[in-house]
């Protein structure tokens, strides 16, 4: 073959090589992340946001792929069973966890069968009064809830989560008890809230706080480990005697499996993505609180919540 031969070879495999190592960059193609809710929520925005950023970084498709159902639980299993080659990941909400602790046939564990890649971004909670409870602070509700035990109704989102933790540790600080009404979603959580069906609250700081500012709900504390820069003159749970951490954690998750080295490079991309100005600007509008995404950390707070998830349930 002579040298113009041998050229036309060298420029058709560099044609047809190229779309080929574009499509198999990190390593091996395209990448999922996995949403177990539907499209428009606060973990499926952050879903997106990583996913626009990560796509970017690493130089190939990044989608987020809902796949709603049982709380959560469906999808957090297509993952746990997904191979663990860094391209199937999970976008996981701590709200998976009483779900998942209350199914009697669940076929994984949420921390052996997953393994944690970055926190991305945390839901701060606070407790909320209807204006109908004469209690404008935590010392005059503890008081009034001692004094009234089963008069006020706190209403959760299911047993076992950080919500039913925090009213059962209000319950225990007074030394009284309420009603606990239990509902499928938020928004009809929050009409018989409004309405005065129930009571009390430790929901989400970014839905109840516009609600506290219009003056149809009163805030009494943030459920929190530390006051919340965006009302620093709230006062935490824990301030006032009352041992509750209630901060709602979204983070990514991988197959079990998956080799350290791609978690690593993962947790790495992740922590560019939410350094970047607009990234963190879209993050917190939404009022939520970003944290050190490191593995040990994410780790040890998710085993800490499936623990007190299945504690709940026991009589």
């Amino acid at each position: 073959m002579n040298g113009i031969g041998r050229l036309c070879v060298f420029l058709l495999t560099l044609m047809f090589a190229a779309p080929s190592s574009a499509q198999s960059g990190w390593p091996g193609g395209p990448i999922s992340i996995v949403v177990p809710y539907a499209a428009g929520g606060i973990t499926d925005t952050l879903a997106r946001i990583v996913a626009e950023r990560l796509s970017a970084r690493l130089g190939v498709s990044v989608i987020a792929d809902n796949r709603a159902g049982a709380g959560g639980v469906i999808a957090s299993q297509l993952v746990a069973g997904a191979k663990p080659d860094g391209r199937t990941l999970l976008m996981n909400s701590s709200a998976i966890l009483p779900v998942a602790a209350n199914m009697k046939d669940l076929r994984f564990d949420p921390t052996k069968d997953l393994a944690a890649v970055a926190f991305v971004a945390g839901l701060p909670s606070v407790l909320v009064v209807h204006p109908s409870v004469p209690a404008n602070d935590m010392p005059e509700f503890l008081a009034y809830l001692r004094a009234n035990p089963g008069k006020l109704n706190c209403g959760i989102l299911g047993e076992g989560g950080g919500d039913h933790q925090a009213c059962l540790a209000l319950e225990k600080a007074a030394g009284s008890r309420m009603e606990h009404l239990i509902y499928r979603g938020l928004p009809p959580l929050n009409l018989d809230l409004l309405a005065g069906v129930i009571q009390v609250n430790v929901g989400s700081a970014a839905v109840q706080m516009p609600l506290v500012r219009d003056g149809k709900l009163r805030v009494l504390a943030t459920a929190m480990a530390h006051r919340v820069p965006d009302f620093p003159d709230v006062p935490t749970l824990l301030e006032s005697g009352v041992p509750i951490d209630a901060l709602a954690i979204n983070a990514l998750f991988a197959p079990a499996a998956t080799p350290p080295d791609v978690i690593a490079r993962l947790n790495a991309e992740i922590s560019a993505i939410l350094s970047e100005p607009e990234v963190r600007r879209r993050i917190e509008v939404m009022g939520l609180l970003l944290g050190p995404p490191d593995v040990e950390s994410l780790r040890a707070t998710f085993q800490r919540d499936w623990e007190r998830a299945k504690a709940a349930l026991k009589p």
